[in-house]
C-alpha cells in the first residue's frame, strides 16, 4: 500500500512539474517569437497573461464601447437668458448597441423649458472611432406664451471618438412632431473632453427651427463618466 501511494504521489508531482515546464516553454517560445527579454516578461503580470492567453482584440472592438455613459449638469444660455440642464447620456442596455438617454433643461426666468428622452442604436462596432445611430424618442418643448411643441422625436446622430474614453465629438439632427403643424428641427453639435479619469468638460450648441422659433442655445456642462 505504501509503495502504491508513493508511486501515485510521484506521478502527480511529475505531472505538475511537466505542466509547469510546458507552460514556461510555451511562454518562452512566444517570447522568443516576439523577441521580448525574459526579465521583462517576469516583471510584467499583464504581459505574462497576454502571452499565456492572447486577448481577442476583434471581440473587444465589437463589444467594448470607445465612449462612456455620462451624467451631466451645466449652464445654458439663449438670448441672454441663463438656464440649467441635467441629464444622462448613453446608458447601455446590457451588452447590446442600444442605449437610453434623457435630459431636462429650464431657464431661470421661466421663459423656456425642455424635456426629452430617446433611444439610440449604434450601427457600427462599439469600439470604432466613429459611429452612427438612429434616434427615436420623445421631446416636449415649452416657451412662455407660445403653444407647446411635443411628440415623437426622430433623427440621426454621428459620433467621432477623438480619444477612447477621453474625448468625442457628436453631431445630431432630429425632428420633433414630424409632419405636424408645429414641427421643430433641432441640430446639435456637442463635444466632451477629459479633465480627469472620470470628469469631462462638455460644450453644446443647438439650432432650433420651427414656425414658432428660429434661434440657438449654447451650453457648458460638467460630465461624470460612469
Amino acid at each position: 500500500m505504501t509503495k502504491t501511494w508513493a508511486i501515485a504521489i510521484a506521478a502527480i508531482s511529475f505531472f505538475g512539474i511537466s505542466t509547469a515546464a510546458y507552460g514556461d516553454a510555451k511562454m518562452s517560445q512566444r517570447a522568443n517569437d516576439l523577441e521580448i527579454d525574459r526579465q521583462v516578461i517576469e516583471s510584467s503580470p499583464v504581459l505574462q497573461r497576454w502571452l499565456e492567453q492572447p486577448p481577442n482584440l476583434l471581440e473587444d472592438i465589437y463589444n467594448i464601447p470607445s465612449f462612456n455613459t455620462k451624467l451631466r449638469v451645466g449652464l445654458t444660455s439663449r438670448d441672454n437668458s441663463l438656464g440649467v440642464e441635467a441629464g444622462i447620456e448613453d446608458v447601455f442596455v446590457g451588452r447590446s448597441p442600444l442605449t437610453v438617454s434623457g435630459s431636462y433643461q429650464t431657464e431661470f426666468s421661466g421663459r423656456e423649458s425642455e424635456l426629452q428622452a430617446n433611444i439610440r442604436y449604434y450601427v457600427l462596432p462599439l469600439g470604432s472611432y466613429w459611429n452612427i445611430s438612429p434616434i427615436v424618442g420623445y421631446r416636449q418643448f415649452n416657451q412662455l406664451d407660445r403653444p407647446q411643441i411635443s411628440g415623437l422625436d426622430l433623427g440621426l446622430q454621428g459620433i467621432l471618438v477623438l480619444s477612447p474614453h477621453s474625448s468625442d465629438l457628436r453631431l445630431s439632427h432630429t425632428f420633433t412632431s414630424p409632419s405636424g403643424n408645429l414641427e421643430m428641427s433641432t441640430t446639435t453639435l456637442s463635444s466632451s473632453y477629459s479633465i480627469t479619469n472620470n470628469l469631462r468638460l462638455g460644450t453644446k450648441i443647438e439650432w432650433r427651427r420651427s414656425p414658432l422659433i428660429y434661434d440657438s442655445r449654447v451650453g457648458f456642462l460638467l460630465e461624470l463618466a460612469l
